[in-house]
């Protein structure tokens, strides 16, 4: 067995140590060869994000413009809708850019470097999930836990592994707690309708400003990978899953 790296066994190679923020960089690189780099940087502690201030905002990211059913926020509270204005330097750019366009997406933390040539639509799906719950938006915080271990391009299967490992323990800290768990998952298939509307109404927002469609596609990829394991939860199709755990966590009889 290939013994860990130095820099794996060192606690202070870890993002974010000492209260240093946690930065991923997103490169995309367009056909023509023009770059454009974006920034997330997160609280340590909170995995908030810190956005960069501007001088005005457009109007649509105002929390009332199409703001979601579900969503618990008053003007008074939060004047500007959390996610919109996380993601407004995102729309500035990329409103105008077909969404179909292929681009090289380079994704860079402190301990990796992540590269995939995708739809433009899958790398801007990737970059808005983790600004998005990171934003302070009170219904997809509650995916923030899994921000800390962000992983761009993951496909269906990874999505649910990580999806119920974060929920799971969840359970587990409410347990510790003293507070009732959801071992059944009920509660979760309610989640994903609450994240369902979420992305339905922030599709409408921005209907009203991007006219090419790559950050609505990019949401919509969200929505779809959000629907498929809320399905696969509900419909107990779990079995390959369960399967692994059954035979990798069985105990060696005596």
């Amino acid at each position: 067995m290939p013994m860990p790296q130095d820099d794996e066994l060192d606690p202070e190679s870890a993002d974010g140590r000492d209260g240093e923020a946690i930065v991923y960089t997103y490169e995309f690189i367009f056909p023509d060869g023009s770059r454009k780099n974006f920034q997330v940087s997160l609280d340590y502690d909170t995995l908030n994000i810190q956005n960069e201030p501007r001088a005005g905002y457009p109007p649509w990211i105002a929390l009332e413009f199409h703001q979601c059913p579900n969503c618990p926020l008053t003007p008074r509270q939060s004047p500007h809708c959390p996610v919109a204005k996380a993601m407004v330097h995102l729309t500035d750019f990329f409103k105008d850019i077909p969404a179909q366009d292929n681009v090289l997406v380079q994704v860079r933390s402190k301990l990796r470097t992540i590269s995939k040539e995708a739809p433009l639509q899958k790398g801007l799906s990737a970059l808005m999930g983790l600004v998005m719950a990171s934003s302070g938006c009170p219904i997809l915080g509650r995916m923030k836990p899994m921000v800390e271990t962000h992983l761009p391009f993951a496909n269906a299967d990874e999505t649910i592994y990580r999806f119920l490992a974060m929920y799971l323990v969840a359970q587990y800290f409410a347990y510790r707690r003293g507070e009732p768990a959801d071992w059944d998952l009920e509660e979760l298939i309610a989640y994903f309708e609450e994240v369902r509307m979420v992305n339905v109404s922030f599709c409408r927002r921005l209907k009203d400003i991007d006219h090419e469609g790559a950050t609505i596609r990019a949401v919509a990829l969200l929505e779809d990978m959000a629907d498929f394991t809320g399905f696969l939860i509900q419909s107990d199709e779990l079995g390959r899953l369960e399967n692994i755990f059954n035979t990798s966590m069985q105990r060696p009889q005596r």
